[in-house]
């Protein structure tokens, strides 16, 4: 298995670099926090991810250790056209969430994405990010299953998943990161 750090350079020199799509590790600066803030501040983007707007200090505290080596969380940006468009992250499926999501794999890995550009949305580059970072999970992490969790509501990410090859495995209920009561779709993509 490859190291985070690699990641990026593993995406950039060989095919994980998908058309005008590409992925970077997200950095502790400045400029990558205020990307976060920019977009956290979009309905569209916080509704469906944060339930609510961060301002830029809660973004540092929630992404800083998402930024080193060994994080539990990476996060990319995604670029598209060589610009900053959004971000996607992964993370092991912990033995409380295969409970709840009825799985019994042993590697399996949860990928989350937005795509904070709005004028961008509907172009391909969500799925076209989710295809890069399912296979690298696949190839690189020998991942068995990779799962993506959408607002049950959220029917253009249950479509991207789809296209990319995620099937609906279920559905759950849980709190959102506010504490609200929300449906999530239980969509899964096993490696073959």
């Amino acid at each position: 298995m490859k190291s985070e750090e690699s990641l990026s350079k593993h995406y950039t020199e060989q095919n994980l670099k998908n058309d005008n799509v590409s992925l970077r590790k997200l950095c502790n600066t400045e400029d990558d926090y205020r990307l976060l803030e920019k977009w956290y501040k979009e309905e569209e983007i916080y509704s469906h991810f944060e339930q609510r707007i961060l301002n830029y200090e809660e973004i540092v505290k929630k992404y800083y250790s998402r930024t080193l080596v060994d994080a539990k969380v990476p996060v990319f940006i995604i670029e598209y056209a060589s610009k900053s468009v959004g971000i996607i992250q992964y993370q092991i499926i912990s033995n409380d969430s295969k409970k709840l999501y009825n799985l019994d794999n042993n590697n399996s890995f949860e990928i989350d994405i937005f795509i904070g550009e709005l004028n961008l949305h509907n172009k391909g580059i969500g799925s076209k990010s989710v295809r890069l970072m399912a296979n690298y999970l696949f190839e690189e992490k020998d991942a068995d299953l990779v799962v993506m969790c959408p607002l049950k509501e959220n029917v253009t990410a249950k479509r991207c998943y789809k296209k990319v090859g995620f099937k609906i495995n279920g559905e759950i209920t849980t709190e959102d990161t506010i504490g609200n009561i929300q449906k999530y779709v239980v969509m899964v993509w096993e490696n073959e």
